[in-house]
Order: structure tokens, then C-alpha cells, then sequence
């Protein structure tokens, strides 16, 4: 029996594999640079807080829109030309938000950014899933999302830098230019993979008619139970993210009279721990099944925010976030991975865009929510309705699996 790591080493030698992880890596160096100090340069243009939010809304919203479409566009056009065009796509939006002459100019920079997330992060998984044989897969997403976290570990080092320098417009033109490092890594190292008529050829046996009308494919993987319940899955989780943790700890810590910069070094230990456990969850998910892990993740993320709400020491609030941070690196992981198991080369495409349609929603809309939450009953009240939230994920999950089952059994 192969072993994880011999996977993980077959998965090393391969060129694709290694030349789409750099390019990824290089996107999410950009996404390091820019989000950090976008709210302060949108603050410099003079964007008020409210248009600095409604900035913010523009990428969940063209998430929303785009996610399907762009899942579409790769399963007839090609990966590799999806790819190419995310990179372009983060460099132009890198540059012009440079040149923009008042904030409102922001908003068809964030459409362009928003777009560019879709093409490189998402559809590269799918270029992944494409390219490495089903027992590598695990490992092979592993390696992927660890190359995320280290892009965007180190984007806010270099730009930081950067800005404090020379100015958010220096670093910003910095990342456009990195942008264009990962096309032309990209556009050397990914290869052209031909798509039949209306989408690819599904691979390992599980092909679906190549003139299949992309009404019935998307209507077909609807109808994937599994694929739903991951789905929820990642508007769940993206929920927890970008509305608990993201907008809402870092308040909850200040209140506690915890400085910017201790709050800056806990997040800082998160996204390490995250990004350490990555390989190790595919690893796993290749032994055993990506579900246990997915329904690990959203356990921890359970304990976690509900912990938080209930934490006023700020070693055991850093204790937690990094507990969080392991849920999120192994959901990441775990997730993609589930997705991948209910597609084929032919629908990955669409299946992604869905998954990625989910969490856009739960990225938009939950932060919304649980700003509400927090206005009418505080915000310690914030983490422990997420933790309800994601109890919710986790029925939901174990429904599906237990349907599942039951289907199995003769006659049942």
C-alpha cells in the first residue's frame, strides 16, 4: 500500500504540480500585500467606513455571480487559460488601484480582483484535480493550500515593508509586479489540456457526454447530495472566517484591552499553525475518508468561537484562534478534496463553482448577520451564534452521511 508520504513525493516530482503551486502561492502573496492596507488606502483617498464596507461587499457579491460562469468557462475553454488570465488579472487590478483618482474608481478594481480570486485559487484546484492520479489527490491538495498560506504569510511582510517605505502605491505596483511572475510561470509550466465539445473528457471512467448541454451538468451536480452538504459545509465555515474571526476577534480582544500589535501576532500564530497542518490533513484524508476530517474541522471551529466568547485571558484567546486556524487549514484541505471526490474532469468546473458560490455567501452575508448580532446583544453573542451555526453544518453533514448509508443497505 502506498504510503501518504511516497504520494507526496510522486506529487513533488511532478513539473505541473510544483509550477501551479508556485503560481498560487504568488497570487496569494498579491492578496497578502493588497488586503492588509486596503482599508487604509481607500481611508487615504477618502473613502468613508461605509464605502469602505460596501467595497468589501462588491468581492463577495461578484463571487456570487462569477463563481458558476468561470466553473463553466474552464470546463470548455481550458484550465491553463482560466489561470493565465486570474494572473493577468491580479496584476492589472494591483496596478490600478494605484491610479484610481477618488474611491469610488475602487469598485470595478475589486470586480477585477474579485475575478481574479475565481480564476487562479479555485480553478487552479480544479487544473489539480485534472492533472494527479485519485491516490495523490489528497496530498496533492495538501501541498496546494499550504502553498496559499505561505503566499499570503508572507505578502503582508514584504508589502508592510514596502509601504511603510515608499507608500501603499509602491507596494501595490510590488505586487503587480509579482503578478506577472506567477503568469509567466504559469503560462511556461501549466500545460494546455484539450477540452472536447461542451467540456472535458471526464477521466478514471466517470466521463459524462462531451455535448452535453451545460443546463443538464449543472442541474446534475444540484442534485449531488454530497456536493450540497460540503457546500453548506464552506458557507459555514466561510461564515466563521470572515464574520467571527475576521471582523469580530480582534474587536473582542481590544475590548479586553489586548494592543494591535499582540492582536497582529496572534493572527500571525493562526495563519502559521493553519498552514503547518495542511499536508498532514491530506495526508489523512488519502488513509481514510475526506469527510472525517471535514466534520473534524467544523467541530474544532465549533469549540473554538463558542470558547472565545467565553475568554477574557489573552494567552487563551490566542490558544483558541490557533485552534480555530487548525480547523480552517484542515477544512481548506479536506473540502477541496471532498469536492474533487464528486466530480470528474468533465463537471469539476461547475462542482467547484458551486462550492465556491456557498462560501461567497456565507463570506457576504454572514459578516452582515453577525454584525446585527453584535449591535443588538454584544459581541461575545457574535461567537457563540456561529458556534450554533456551525452545529448546523455538522447535522447537516451527518444527514447526507447517514442517507448515504441507509441507501447502501438492501432493501432499504
Amino acid at each position: 500500500m502506498v504510503t501518504g508520504m511516497q504520494n507526496l513525493l510522486q506529487v513533488l516530482r511532478k513539473k505541473e504540480v510544483l509550477s501551479l503551486c508556485f503560481t498560487v502561492l504568488v497570487a496569494d502573496f498579491v492578496l497578502g500585500i493588497v488586503w492588509p492596507t486596503f482599508s487604509l488606502y481607500a481611508t487615504s483617498l477618502g473613502a468613508s467606513l461605509t464605502l469602505i464596507g460596501a467595497l468589501s461587499a462588491v468581492l463577495g457579491l461578484t463571487r456570487i455571480l462569477s463563481s458558476v460562469p468561470i466553473g463553466v468557462l474552464s470546463d470548455t475553454t481550458g484550465r491553463k487559460n482560466i489561470l493565465l488570465a486570474g494572473t493577468l488579472l491580479f496584476a492589472a487590478s494591483s496596478f490600478l488601484y494605484t491610479v484610481v483618482p477618488n474611491p469610488y474608481f475602487l469598485f470595478p478594481v475589486q470586480v477585477l480582483s474579485s475575478w481574479a480570486m475565481l480564476s487562479t485559487f479555485f480553478m487552479g484546484m480544479a487544473y489539480l484535480g485534472d492533472i494527479v492520479a485519485s491516490h495523490e489527490r489528497d496530498v496533492a491538495i495538501g501541498l496546494y493550500t499550504t502553498s496559499l498560506g505561505l503566499g499570503f504569510a508572507a505578502g503582508p511582510v514584504i508589502g508592510g515593508a514596502v509601504a511603510a517605505t515608499y507608500g501603499y502605491r509602491a507596494s501595490y505596483r510590488v505586487a503587480a509586479v509579482v503578478a506577472l511572475m506567477g503568469f509567466v510561470v504559469a503560462r511556461r509550466g501549466l500545460v494546455d489540456r484539450p477540452m472536447g465539445q461542451g467540456g472535458a473528457v471526464a477521466s478514471e471512467g466517470t466521463a459524462s457526454p462531451s455535448d452535453m448541454p451545460l443546463s443538464v451538468k449543472l442541474s446534475a451536480a444540484l442534485k449531488k447530495t454530497n456536493l450540497l452538504a460540503a457546500s453548506v459545509a464552506s458557507l459555514v465555515m466561510s461564515a466563521v472566517f470572515s464574520g467571527a474571526i475576521t471582523n469580530f476577534f480582534p474587536l473582542h480582544a481590544a475590548s479586553l484591552s489586548v494592543s494591535e500589535a499582540t492582536i497582529g501576532s496572534m493572527f500571525s500564530i493562526r495563519t502559521l499553525i493553519s498552514t503547518l497542518v495542511r499536508v498532514p490533513t491530506g495526508m489523512l484524508a488519502a488513509r481514510f475518508s475526506s469527510k472525517g476530517p471535514l466534520v473534524t474541522a467544523l467541530a474544532l471551529a465549533m469549540i473554538a468561537v463558542v470558547s472565545i466568547s467565553y475568554t477574557t485571558i489573552p494567552v487563551a484567546l490566542t490558544v483558541f484562534l490557533a485552534i480555530e486556524g487548525i480547523a480552517w487549514g484542515m477544512f481548506v484541505t479536506s473540502g477541496q478534496t471532498f469536492v474533487m471526490q464528486q466530480s470528474s474532469e468533465s463537471d469539476r468546473g461547475i462542482a467547484i463553482g458551486i462550492w465556491s458560490t456557498a462560501g461567497s455567501i456565507g463570506s457576504t452575508v454572514g459578516p452582515f448577520l453577525l454584525g446585527l448580532i453584535a449591535e443588538w446583544w454584544g459581541i461575545a453573542t457574535v461567537f457563540r451564534a456561529t458556534g450554533v451555526m456551525v452545529l448546523v453544518g455538522i447535522v447537516v453533514l451527518w444527514y447526507v452521511s447517514l442517507r448515504q448509508r441507509r441507501a447502501l443497505l438492501p432493501g432499504v
